[in-house]
């Protein structure tokens, strides 16, 4: 669910796949156990799995590293005893990978091609395993892909199940949404959503041609569209993202009027720049724009949505590429692990607060940074 981080193997692991929680106090392994969780238990001596009570590892090496995570953690653990982190309780950064594959192709996505070319859906009793184990006052979680909905009718079935245990808990589902453009499936996501979720869509233009080239994907445009309206004739929070790029820069200002005129009752506009990895980077000719030019060129479509009470969120752009005015508006949003600070970034007064640049993006932006004195 998050990224890879550290990774152990536990010579001593004679089990299947299976998925555990983390407990490094005895209370904490008491209420794991109590709710029927398998549970890894680190003390000072040892490192145990339960119910099994099977010693998985004695070195202090490995006990010096896992107690490096949190209480209520989770784990899948592989066949050969690896160890893998799927859930961070210490972060509002975590999130369910449903499959790699999409419908769209997009020009500027940060996944390659072989991603969605290879993919293969995770198992869905899997997601609701994992699901179990994750406390139940998790602020935040994520659910995303690839295009999650194309694994079919049986992710309502994890829909169901996180609505169920989460009643608290906010959820964002990242999705292109044109499966919303059919009726039916509307009505199963309505039927089965978590109370506080919102639905995330990209929309890369104005118009059908251009929409339709950057996703690389025949019709992709009317129904995005149509499923943006649907969600939103059905109360159901949408959140519309505009990924900025060489190729829809020029027609910034048509989006938002679009936004303005046919999307009534959207949650927030979020305006993103690229992580230039994946199909970016191979189409860097033609996707490519330094961020300080791509602002340039955007500021009035972002003055104009906010005039029309539009929530507008700036995603990835340091505050040195962003007119001052517009701050307010910018969020630290890349990962603790992705994110990348220039040399000239130390003596910036701003840098606390500042979101700073993707690490592949990184070589594209460096010499564009700015300390601001």
């Amino acid at each position: 669910m998050v990224h890879f981080d550290m990774r152990i193997r536990f010579k001593n692991y004679k089990y299947d796949f299976r998925i555990a929680s983390l407990a490094l106090e005895e209370s904490t392994k008491i209420d794991l156990l109590e709710n029927n969780l398998s549970v890894i238990y680190a003390d000072d001596e040892k490192i145990t799995l339960y119910p099994e009570e099977t010693v998985l590892s004695d070195e202090q090496s490995d006990l010096a590293e896992i107690k490096q995570y949190n209480n209520y953690d989770v784990f899948e653990i592989w066949g050969n005893g690896t160890l893998i982190r799927r859930y961070n309780d210490n972060s509002n950064d975590n999130y369910f990978f449903i499959t790699g594959a999409c419908n769209s192709n997009c020009i500027m996505c940060p996944s390659p091609d072989i991603s969605r070319k290879n993919a293969t859906p995770t198992n869905i009793s899997d997601l609701i395993l994992l699901a179990k184990h994750i406390p139940i006052d998790t602020p935040h979680l994520t659910i995303t892909g690839g295009e999650p909905f194309l694994i079919g009718d049986k992710i309502f079935e994890f829909f169901k199940f996180l609505k169920e245990k989460f009643e608290q808990t906010e959820f964002l589902v990242l999705t292109n949404g044109r499966i919303f453009a059919v009726e039916r499936y509307v009505q199963l996501f309505k039927e089965n959503l978590p109370n506080n979720l919102i639905v995330a869509i990209p929309l890369h233009a104005s118009y059908e041609e251009l929409h339709d080239s950057i996703t690389r994907s025949k019709n992709s445009f009317n129904q995005t569209k149509l499923g943006i309206k649907n969600l939103l004739k059905n109360n159901i929070r949408v959140e519309i993202r505009l990924v900025v790029n060489k190729l829809n820069v020029n027609d910034f200002e048509n989006i938002a009027d679009l936004i303005i005129n046919q999307f009534n009752g959207i949650e927030y506009v979020s305006v993103i720049a690229m992580e230039m990895t994946g199909n970016a980077l191979a189409n860097k000719e033609k996707v490519w724009l330094p961020y300080k030019e791509t602002f340039s060129l955007i500021g009035n479509a972002i003055k104009n949505m906010v005039k029309n009470s539009i929530d507008v969120k700036l995603y990835n752009f340091p505050l040195c590429t962003v007119d001052s005015s517009f701050w307010t508006l910018c969020e630290k949003s890349i990962s603790p692990n992705k994110v990348r600070y220039a040399t000239t970034c130390d003596d910036c007064k701003y840098r606390s607060v500042c979101g700073g640049v993707f690490a592949g993006t990184f070589k594209f932006e460096e010499d564009e940074l700015r300390a601001i004195l």
